[in-house]
Order: C-alpha cells, then sequence, then structure tokens
C-alpha cells in the first residue's frame, strides 16, 4: 500500500504533462530529436514541464565539489583502547541507571569491564579491515577512497 507521500507523487506526476527537450552537449535546446548515433555521445535528454519551460521540482546540487573523505588511520592498540574505555563508561553508567537493587554497582562495574575488554580486539580488527581496503584501493590506481554513487 502506498504511502500518503507515494500518493501525493503519483497524482503530481499526472497532473503535468511533460515533453521531451534535446539539449547539446553545451546545454542549448535542439530543434527536433537527434540522430540515435551520436545522442549517446554528444546529446543529453531531459524531460522538462511544458507549462512553464522550467525543469520539474527536485533536490538543487550546489556548484561546490563533494567533500573530500578522510583518509583511515593505520590501525593501533593504543586508539582501540582509548575508545574501548569511552565505551566501557558509558556501558557502566546504563548498567548503573538499570541495576536497582543493593550491589548494582559492582555488577555494572564488572559487566562494564567485561564489555570493554572485548570490545578492545573488536575495534582493532575493525581498523584493520577499513585500513587493508584503504590500502587495496589505493595500490589499485584509484584514489584510495571509495566513489560515492551519484544520486539520480
Amino acid at each position: 500500500m502506498p504511502s500518503r507521500k507515494q500518493k501525493r507523487r503519483e497524482a503530481k506526476t499526472k497532473r503535468h504533462e511533460y515533453e521531451f527537450v534535446y539539449l547539446d552537449s553545451e546545454g542549448h535546446e535542439l530543434e527536433g530529436a537527434p540522430d540515435e548515433a551520436g545522442a549517446s555521445s554528444s546529446r543529453t535528454k531531459s524531460r522538462v514541464s511544458s507549462t512553464n519551460g522550467s525543469k520539474p521540482a527536485g533536490k538543487k546540487r550546489s556548484s561546490r565539489p563533494p567533500r573530500a573523505r578522510r583518509e583511515p588511520q593505520p590501525p593501533s592498540w593504543q586508539r582501540a583502547g582509548k575508545r574501548a574505555l569511552l565505551l566501557g563508561a558509558v556501558v557502566f553508567a546504563l548498567f548503573t541507571l538499570g541495576a536497582r537493587h543493593k550491589g548494582g554497582y559492582g555488577t555494572a562495574a564488572l559487566l562494564a569491564l567485561v564489555y570493554t575488554a572485548l570490545f578492545v580486539p573488536f575495534t582493532y580488527l575493525i581498523d584493520r579491515f577499513a585500513y587493508k581496503r584503504y590500502e587495496l584501493r589505493k595500490e589499485r590506481g584509484g584514489t584510495g577512497l571509495p566513489q560515492r554513487p551519484k544520486k539520480r
């Protein structure tokens, strides 16, 4: 069953009449349809509303380039330990709130210690996996950073 948003979008597409307008590589409108041989390489087809001559409403893209992603750091046990201590403090606070009986602090501290001890190697392994993937991409000639798929 479609949601309200989907129903509104479908109704909007049925309300407006669209025609195809062909644009050349510089963005100028062409008279009629281009031949099929050169259409894929030098010309693009876009949908334009016939009512006001503008493109259909959508997200506006900024002219600035996308933000560069950070390069992953080589894995280190020290960084994994710092992250685990932060997690241990959060886990201790949550388990303390959940413990309503006497001795709740001791139990919460023990569980936080166990979770912290397990989190250290887990974090290190994830960092190592991410760094190895980055190194492989960089080795193959890419930028080393994954490219975001273009949204349509």
